[in-house]
């Protein structure tokens, strides 16, 4: 008799089978040439495997490109082309600065100053958490404030003995939603700085707001949906008292001059950040120039400062598996470009829409939410800027369409366990200290309300401001 066990590996072993054979069929029928279908049926065969077997992702990713580089879609030069090699290194180096701030206790030390302050309402310290990890996501980024915040929640929750699995949620989703904000709370807002030329500027006047109002919506659903959960850590609140937070924390900053010294990184990184586009239009700089370094003066800042120690901040303050994952994402896509796909898809949506912006921001940015959901975010966005480039190389306002994907693939970032990086870090927290684990279809029932209804919003603000949109 087949187990359980043995019949969900049939069915993904037959998903493995079935679904590059039926892309391949279906590109036949549709007269795409040889190279069109082998980068497609390369591509789908890829996706599949990282979707259906995500702790072999990178595994997938390797033998995609070899297949893509031995059938001969993808050369050397297109390669390097597409592998995102700037948006890499801004990753890199951003990642030594988070590693830094991190070792030094500052984003615990100031959590927990703040979440002190919330005193003995489960309520207020509910809705500052919320608060604290979309802003931590719209600052640092999305999965940086995912392994901040979920320590804090997890020695808040389990020391007043409700279940984590609520503000865990809760949590996820707000840092999902705040790193939509700025050009640094996603990889996704990073990509469009880069490839659609967006500045902080233009993050702060058109995505900012929208964030806010989108975060405010999903806490309000949150409060009711999760009330029971918020009722009783109040009742335990109040009847255990104040929770000691310094008590197991793993760093301390006791050296005011260390204070000062993250202080003043942290803060010179996001200025440099937060006037790229400024400093760029000053010097006669390329796009995206001082984007890529302010990462790079702050991780040189800090591998001077920790001159006997760079060998280590390599080793573990980079996180090398997730950066060749998305380097070898991008240079899968690339092919689908190289091979004219992305070209196809650009006319299949123009056709559809014929013209009207309206249908085109619905239909990109809902379709890219959907692939965010079923593939990771970053994927689907590297995808769509390259449909996105080919709508507007149609004459197409492609303006905003960079804002409706945006909102799309960090938005619906919240409906899978896979949408983003963010809520995988989650789980494995939970996981390694074997208090439990979030299964697929229980994120979803949570995640595909919050992700509906915060992208929905989010295209109706975006609607309405669209006069303003040049």
């Amino acid at each position: 008799m087949l187990t359980r066990r043995h019949l969900l590996r049939l069915l993904k072993t037959s998903i493995m089978v079935v679904a590059p054979t039926t892309v391949g069929m279906v590109s036949w029928t549709s007269g795409l040439n040889l190279r069109q279908i082998i980068a497609l049926v390369a591509f789908t065969f890829e996706i599949a495997g990282i979707t259906l077997y995500w702790e072999h992702k990178l595994a997938f990713a390797a033998l995609g490109l070899f297949l893509l580089f031995s059938s001969g879609v993808l050369d050397i030069s297109s390669f390097v082309n597409s592998a995102f090699i700037d948006v890499i290194v801004f990753l890199m180096c951003m990642m030594i600065v988070v590693w830094y701030l991190e070792e030094r206790g500052f984003f615990e030390y100031m959590v927990d100053k703040l979440v002190e302050k919330a005193g003995g309402d489960a309520y207020k310290l509910t809705v500052f958490i919320m608060i604290l990890s979309a802003v931590f996501s719209a600052l640092v980024d999305v999965v940086t404030a995912s392994l901040f915040m979920i320590p804090i929640v997890l020695r808040v929750t389990l020391g007043f003995r409700v279940n984590p699995v609520p503000f865990i949620f809760m949590t996820v989703f707000a840092a999902n939603i705040g790193s939509s904000a700025t050009v640094v709370g996603n990889p996704v807002g990073v990509i469009l700085a880069l490839k659609a030329g967006l500045s902080f500027y233009e993050f702060l006047r058109w995505a900012t707001p929208i964030t806010i109002l989108s975060l405010l919506s999903i806490m309000l659903l949150c409060l009711k949906v999760f009330s029971r959960h918020i009722k009783l850590l109040d009742r335990n609140l109040k009847a255990l008292g104040a929770i000691g937070l310094e008590e197991g924390s793993e760093h301390k900053v006791r050296d005011p001059r260390e204070m000062v010294k993250c202080w003043l990184i942290f803060i010179g990184v996001i200025l440099l950040i937060l006037l790229h586009r400024t400093i760029e239009d000053m010097l006669h700089l390329e796009e995206g120039v001082m984007l890529i370094s302010a990462s790079l003066f702050g991780a040189s800042i800090i591998l001077f400062i920790e001159k006997e120690r760079i060998r280590d901040i390599l080793e573990r303050g980079v996180d090398w598996y997730t950066l060749i994952f998305f380097m070898f994402l991008f240079a899968s896509i690339g092919a689908l470009e190289h091979a004219g796909i992305t070209e196809i898809m650009a006319h299949s949506i123009a056709l559809v829409c014929g013209g009207d912006i309206f249908q085109l921001i619905f239909i990109t940015a809902f379709l890219c939410g959907i692939l965010s959901a079923l593939m990771d975010n970053v994927l689907a966005i590297a995808l769509f800027i390259s449909v996105i480039h080919g709508l507007e190389a149609m004459g197409v306002n492609a303006y905003p369409l960079w804002w409706g994907i945006l909102f799309a693939s960090t938005y619906f970032g919240n409906f899978t366990i896979i949408g983003s990086t963010a809520n995988i870090v989650a789980i494995g927290m939970l996981e390694a200290r074997k208090i439990g684990t979030i299964s697929f279809t229980h994120w979803v029932k949570y995640g595909a309300i919050v992700s509906l209804l915060s992208l929905t919003l989010a295209l109706i603000l975006l609607y309405a401001q669209l006069p303003l949109i040049s």
